[in-house]
């Protein structure tokens, strides 16, 4: 078991951290592999080992991987070249007598029935005489000290102080084979930031200490997670060995409209098939987790927070919102993570969620249940091979039918958009879904579009009984998504939008502000407020 297996999270698949702690355990995913490798941090991990083994230089080291690795995006490329020299960088100001070892670390117990395996996937040193081992998590953003779970830590710190060297197994299904000297007397866990080198100590202490840490943060959650649980079905469904037989993700088939595909398994939602829209790099980089500076907008910050105002109102379920828990204009206010300083848009904000209340749906209605607020729903669409992601603001049954609403901000004067359909492909998923019986027992109801403006709130209603509204849905569905289906090389579409592309810090095809260049990624540290 890799110390990753620690990572916790409320969307984190118990019954897929089982599988996976298995390596004999079979896949029955046999789907295609991508043309591109979407593992950003395989390219960075191979380049260091060659700085540190092979004594080659950063910049003989990236491009020995860049000629003979897996083929990778160019942003992926990019990164992988920021990454490699600030993690260098880094290293080199810390102490300079420990050095680098190439093995893993594997603590392994055997039994008649069992073997029993713990290491970390990470970069490993030790001081010379080996009294004291070092590990260290790579994250593609920078470090903050609350991110690492401490089971996590846990996993990784035991493994150094008890494990034995031991190469990657080939095949993987066979145990590691440790040999040589076992443990350490001394063993530090470090997190470290790819995107700006900063570094955060998780652990620091002696084989004993070492033995209490995991024994209160890492012996209960191995037996958990070994023991695996229901399925959590998410984004993480697409990797999944066993994905093809969980009952976790609804099974939809022909739910975006397209033909049977025979491509890999891929993850999409309705904002990946918008930023794809936009950009199919934008799109791709996004999918891989590559830091990504500050994305929203005053207004936009605005309409996050209305939405978590009413997520947590909605919270109580069958409460309906009330103007008395609203703040008073003039004030500021906070809404979860999101907060509106007192102005002109603070009253806007609350001007919305006092309309919000004219048109609450847990208003005069005693015939609601299973309430599900902002509900994270994964579908497998088994014709086009794509787990499909949707993330509706509120999902509800109303005597026996579903009800699938979705919210919009908006400060702009009412307009004419056509078919809501065409307008907010969200609702065409909604649609789609409701027509295939998505959401279990019951019947399908109708989809909601609420607009909350300062100066008033609309409802759209939708039937995905319609025959006509259905197939509109899906053919909108297929529209969105048929060339994101047939790309294999999410090339960059450059245009105005590289201005306000969170990712184009890593794209070799963004001109820069100015249209005439883009500075080296090296000042990525300072540009941008960087998610991992």
């Amino acid at each position: 078991m890799a110390a990753g297996a620690g990572r916790g999270g409320e969307w984190t698949c118990p019954s897929s951290l089982g599988w996976k702690s298995r390596p004999r355990a079979a896949s029955v995913s046999r789907f295609p592999y991508e043309h591109l490798d979407d593992f950003v941090l395989r390219p960075v991990m191979a380049a260091l080992d060659k700085v540190e083994f092979d004594k080659s230089s950063a910049d003989e080291a990236l491009a020995e991987v860049q000629r003979r690795g897996k083929p990778t995006h160019p942003g992926v490329s990019r990164f992988a070249e920021h990454a490699t020299r600030m993690y260098l960088a880094s290293h080199q100001q810390r102490d300079d007598t420990m050095r680098p070892v190439r093995e893993f670390w594997v603590a392994q117990r055997i039994t008649t029935s069992v073997v029993w395996e713990l290491y970390g996937w990470g970069r490993r040193y030790e001081s010379t005489d080996g009294r004291l081992r070092e590990f260290r998590f790579l994250r593609l953003g920078a470090v903050d000290s609350r991110d690492r779970d401490p089971a996590e830590i846990a996993l990784a710190a035991y493994a150094a102080a008890f494990g034995a060297p031991a190469a990657w197994p080939d095949p993987w299904s066979q145990p590691f084979s440790p040999s040589g000297r076992a443990g350490a007397e001394r063993v530090r866990v470090v997190d470290v930031g790819l995107l700006d080198g900063s570094t955060v100590q998780c652990f620091d202490g002696t084989a004993d200490e070492v033995e209490e840490y995991f024994a209160e943060h890492g012996r209960r959650q191995v037996s958990t997670i070994v023991a695996g649980s229901d399925a959590v079905p998410g984004s993480g469904c697409a990797s999944c060995k066993r994905v093809t037989v969980c009952d976790g993700p609804v099974r939809t088939p022909g739910l975006l409209g397209l033909e049977a595909s025979q491509g890999p398994l891929r993850t999409v939602s309705i904002s990946g098939l918008r930023y794809y829209r936009k950009c199919p790099a934008q799109a791709y980089l996004r999918s891989v987790h590559l830091p990504r500076a500050y994305e929203y907008s005053a207004e936009a910050e605005l309409g996050q927070a209305v939405h978590a105002w009413l997520e947590a109102a909605h919270e109580a379920q069958l409460v309906p919102c009330g103007r008395d828990d609203l703040p008073a204009l003039g004030s500021s206010w906070f809404a979860g993570k999101w907060y509106v300083a007192a102005g002109d848009l603070a009253d806007a904000g609350i001007r919305m969620l006092a309309h919000h209340v004219e048109v609450c749906p847990f208003r005069e209605a005693p015939e609601i249940d299973s309430v599900q607020v902002e509900p994270r729903l994964t579908f497998a669409d088994t014709t086009a091979r794509a787990i499909v992601l949707a993330r509706p603001d509120l999902v509800y049954r109303e005597a026996g039918q579903w009800v699938w609403r979705e919210l919009k901000t908006t400060q702009k004067a009412p307009e004419s958009f056509g078919d809501p359909l065409r307008k907010f492909p969200q609702l065409a998923l909604g649609v789609a879904v409701l027509a295939a019986g998505g959401l279990g027992p019951g019947g399908a109801g109708r989809v909601e579009l609420e607009i909350l403006r300062p100066t008033g709130a609309e409802i759209v209603l939708i039937d995905p009984t319609d025959d006509e509204r259905v197939e509109t849905a899906r053919a909108v569905l297929r529209e969105w998504a048929a060339a994101w289906r047939a790309d294999h090389s999410f090339e960059a579409r450059a245009g105005r939008n590289c201005r306000w592309c969170p990712v184009s810090l890593w794209c070799p095809s963004y001109p820069g502000p100015d249209g005439n260049g883009k500075d080296h990624p090296s000042g990525a540290a300072s540009a941008t407020a960087a998610e991992s």
